[in-house]
C-alpha cells in the first residue's frame, strides 16, 4: 500500500507519540545517593583516663567532637571525611572496676577495665584506671600543732602541756589523738561519720575536685563539743593530709580553745 503524501506528516507525529506513551525516556536518571559508612570507630577521651571511685560520667552519644576531646563516648570517623559521636554498643572487661549502665559509665572499685564499644561493625577499646577516692573507712592519728584556751579552766583541761605530777590537756601541742572516718559521697556532696577521739558525730562536707575536700560540722562528747571551723583536705591514693581547725567547748567552763591539727597519718582501711 502506498501513503499519500498528505498523510507522511501525521503517520511519523503518531508513531511518536505512540513510543513516549510506551514508556520513553523523557529525562536523564539520576545516580544513587551514597550512604557514608564509619571507617574508624574512637573512644574519648583518647588514651582512657584515670578517675576516682564513686566517679561517673554520661556517655555521649551524638554530636561534633569537642575541642578538649573531653567527653566520654564512641566517635564515628566517615568514609566521606565526616564525623560525629553515635551511640554504641558498650561492654567492660570487669564490672566491678567500671560499670555501665543505662548510658552512664561508673567507677565502681579500684582497679583497671579495659572498655569496649561496637558500632556497625567497628569496635574501639580504651584502659580506663580507677583509683581510690574520698569515700571509704580512714583511720590513724593526727598531730595538734597549736591550742589556745580563753581561760584557765580550759587551758587546764584542753591544752595543758605535760608536766610532771600535773595531768596533761586532752589536746595539747604535739599529741596525736586518734582518728576515724567512715565517708561516703553522693555527687560532689560528702557525708563522714567520725569519731574525734572520744568526740563523735556526723560532718557534711564537699568534695572540691581532684580529690580536694572541705568538712564542717559538730562531734561531741558528754558536755564536749568541737565545732569544726576549717577542714581543708585531700586524699591521694590511700593517704588524707590536710588541715584542721576547730573549737572546743566544755560544759561549766568558760571560754573555749581554739585547736589546729594537721592530718599527717591517716590512711585508708
Amino acid at each position: 500500500m502506498r501513503l499519500l503524501p498528505g498523510l507522511v506528516g501525521v503517520s511519523l507525529l503518531t508513531l511518536t507519540a505512540a513510543a513516549c506513551s510506551h514508556g520513553a525516556i523523557s529525562e536523564l536518571p539520576v545516580a544513587p545517593t551514597r550512604v557514608p559508612v564509619i571507617a574508624r570507630l574512637i573512644i574519648t577521651p583518647v588514651g582512657g583516663a584515670t578517675i576516682p571511685v564513686g566517679g561517673a560520667a554520661p556517655i555521649v552519644s551524638s554530636g561534633p567532637a569537642t575541642q578538649s576531646g573531653s567527653n566520654l563516648g564512641a566517635f564515628a570517623q566517615y568514609n566521606d571525611g565526616s564525623g560525629h559521636y553515635v551511640a554504641a554498643q558498650w561492654t567492660t572487661s570487669d564490672a566491678n572496676v567500671i560499670a555501665i549502665e543505662d548510658g552512664t559509665f561508673m567507677a565502681v572499685g579500684r582497679g583497671t577495665a579495659t572498655i569496649t564499644a561496637t558500632a556497625e561493625s567497628k569496635t574501639a577499646s580504651e584502659t580506663f584506671t580507677v583509683r581510690g577516692g574520698i569515700a571509704g573507712t580512714w583511720s590513724g592519728t593526727y598531730t595538734v600543732e597549736q591550742c589556745a584556751a580563753g581561760s584557765g579552766s580550759m587551758q587546764e583541761v584542753i591544752c595543758l602541756q605535760p608536766t610532771p605530777g600535773r595531768t596533761p590537756g586532752v589536746l595539747y601541742a604535739g599529741s596525736k589523738p586518734p582518728l576515724t572516718m567512715q565517708i561516703t559521697q553522693s555527687g560532689k556532696d560528702l557525708t563522714a561519720t567520725v569519731q574525734f577521739g572520744a568526740l563523735v558525730g556526723t560532718l557534711a562536707g564537699r568534695d572540691r575536685g581532684g580529690n580536694f575536700m572541705t568538712f564542717s560540722g559538730n562531734v561531741t562528747v558528754g558536755g564536749t563539743t568541737a565545732s569544726f571551723i576549717t577542714w581543708d583536705g585531700r586524699v591521694i591514693e590511700d593517704v588524707m593530709e590536710g588541715v584542721v581547725q576547730f573549737e572546743v567547748r566544755v560544759a561549766g567552763l568558760p571560754s573555749h580553745a581554739v585547736v589546729v591539727a594537721r592530718l599527717d597519718n591517716i590512711t585508708r582501711r
